[in-house]
């Protein structure tokens, strides 16, 4: 799994059942892990946490288990292999030796027993306590955390997501970073976040509003800075409001927004106490992009209800004025599971701050202007080059250069395809207004087919479109190159790499 919006919608995961060698201790049924992960008649299986969380866009449907499986080593055999193992002794891989190598141990076993895998791999194991998740080897699972939560937390991790934070100096656990495993309204702070009782141990919650984004789970039709906004608990085709709000507050790095989001206690969020308006930072940090949980009265309270706000004032100007962000809740509505916001800002980008020099440049003619009159610079800087004035170009152009945004925003050149509201795969502006001129025939029959002189587009899971041999041939470059013209195509939330 990586960045849904870049590759695939669905992926088929195989689960690997291992005893070790003389421990036939805590072993479920595999029938039971059938059930949980597709086959159970019930809304609590991982095909359904997946499906209501992305809306219908990600699927594990595919999936299988095999038997249980003896590896021919002992636990103190595997970890004296894990010890003297000098690639998974470094210091960033140290702590999870043990289990990558009985990963790595698992998968070829079963590769040797005949058992055909999956490029996506979930080994569960019959002793130990935990669950953790490597690029190479996939996730791994131990009896007392096999439930929901916890399966569906590491499989995120492997679509290049960290865990999820709030702004409190604070430890939730003796290893985690401050702040860390601290959005009770995300799946990444599991452990530590609103989970329900379910079927198959405890479930939810979903995702917040910047990580569904990241993931192109939103509609790219229903995310606005203005503004009734409606429950991301609730399936998308159930409400019409906007989904998330973006705040922009940073002049040189339009991702950096505060983002408004609505939960309320419903499915995956059942455990949620009320209905409750919820503001995330969206900050770069070196390469990567984290969101923070913005906290309030105090660090005391996650959440915004009616008749509360949040005020964040950003910089002086070059007027005398504090630019800043206002965000009142004014009402919610219970029958369409929505709330009323207000919100109020006077961000202007092209502004200087109170602390800048405002040179005017209306007059250079050795450089490229492109609209720009004065420029913004530190105080006690003199050279004005052509990055300073590109530099403030994009500041005031800011709105008007925004043709896609988020974290799944294009690069200068590209925009979105929008074959459906879903559909993030950046393509060339001339590309994306042929595709609007064409006509699309619809697949007929049972099963559904293309005629015999059209082919499936298959731009993503459920496309019922068929076109001609040379569109479908196009259709397939662009996802697979499409996340090279992804502006922003780095780890979310964590310091490592993307893909595998």
């Amino acid at each position: 799994m990586a960045i849904s919006s870049v590759v695939d919608r669905s992926t088929g995961l195989r689960f690997l059942m291992i005893c070790f060698c003389h421990l036939f201790a805590t072993i479920i049924f595999v029938r039971w892990f059938e059930e949980w992960i597709t086959h159970g008649n019930n809304p609590d299986t991982l095909e359904s946490y997946f499906s209501s969380v992305s809306n219908g866009i990600y699927t594990v449907r595919g999936s299988n288990v095999t038997d249980w499986l003896e590896l021919p080593w002992s636990r103190n055999e595997v970890l004296r292999m894990a010890l003297r193992d000098p690639r998974l002794q470094a210091e960033k891989d140290k702590p999870f030796a043990l289990f990558d190598k009985a990963k790595q141990l698992c998968i070829s076993h079963a590769e040797q027993m005949g058992y055909v895998l999956h490029r996506q791999k979930i080994t569960v194991i019959n002793t130990e306590q935990t669950a953790v998740y490597g690029k190479k080897t996939g996730v791994l699972l131990t009896p007392r955390l096999i439930f929901t939560s916890v399966l569906a937390h590491e499989m995120i991790h492997s679509m290049n997501i960290g865990h999820s934070y709030s702004d409190r100096k604070k430890k939730i656990f003796t290893y985690s970073a401050y702040g860390e495993y601290d959005d009770k309204y995300d799946l990444m702070s599991t452990a530590n976040a609103h989970m329900r009782p379910s079927t198959y141990g405890l479930s939810g919650p979903g995702l917040n509003g910047p990580h569904l984004d990241y993931l192109g789970w939103l509609p790219n039709d229903r995310q606005s800075y203005t503004l009734r906004i409606s429950a991301l608990s609730v399936p998308h085709r159930l409400t019409s409001g906007w989904l998330l709000v973006m705040i922009p507050y940073d002049r040189d790095e339009p991702a950096n927004v505060y983002t408004v989001e609505y939960r309320t206690p419903i499915g995956n969020d059942a455990a949620i106490r009320q209905g409750a308006v919820v503001i995330h930072k969206v900050q770069k940090k070196g390469a990567s992009f984290y969101s923070t949980l913005i906290t309030h009265v105090h660090n005391e309270y996650d959440e915004l209800t009616v008749g509360t706000e949040w005020v964040k004032f950003l910089r002086l100007d070059e007027y005398g004025d504090f630019q800043y962000i206002r965000v009142k809740v004014e009402r919610t509505h219970l029958k369409t599971n929505s709330a009323d916001i207000k919100i109020t800002t006077n961000f202007r980008p092209e502004r200087c701050y109170g602390s800048d020099q405002v040179i005017d440049v209306s007059d250079r003619e050795d450089l490229q202007l492109r609209g720009v009159q004065k420029v913004c610079i530190p105080s006690g800087q003199n050279d004005i080059t052509q990055e300073t004035i590109d530099r403030q170009y994009k500041r005031d152009a800011f709105f008007y250069l925004r043709k896609s945004f988020g974290q799944n925003e294009c690069i200068e050149g590209k925009e979105w395809r929008k074959l459906d509201a879903y559909d993030y795969v950046c393509v060339p502006s001339y590309r994306r207004t042929e595709i609007m001129d064409q006509t699309v025939v619809k697949m007929e029959g049972n099963p559904k087919k293309c005629r015999d002189d059209l082919f499936p587009r298959l731009a993503f899971q459920s496309d019922e479109a068929c076109v001609s041999e040379g569109e479908s041939e196009k259709i397939r470059a662009e996802n697979l190159q499409s996340h090279q013209y992804l502006k922003y195509y780095a780890f979310f939330n964590g310091d490592d790499s993307v893909g595998t």
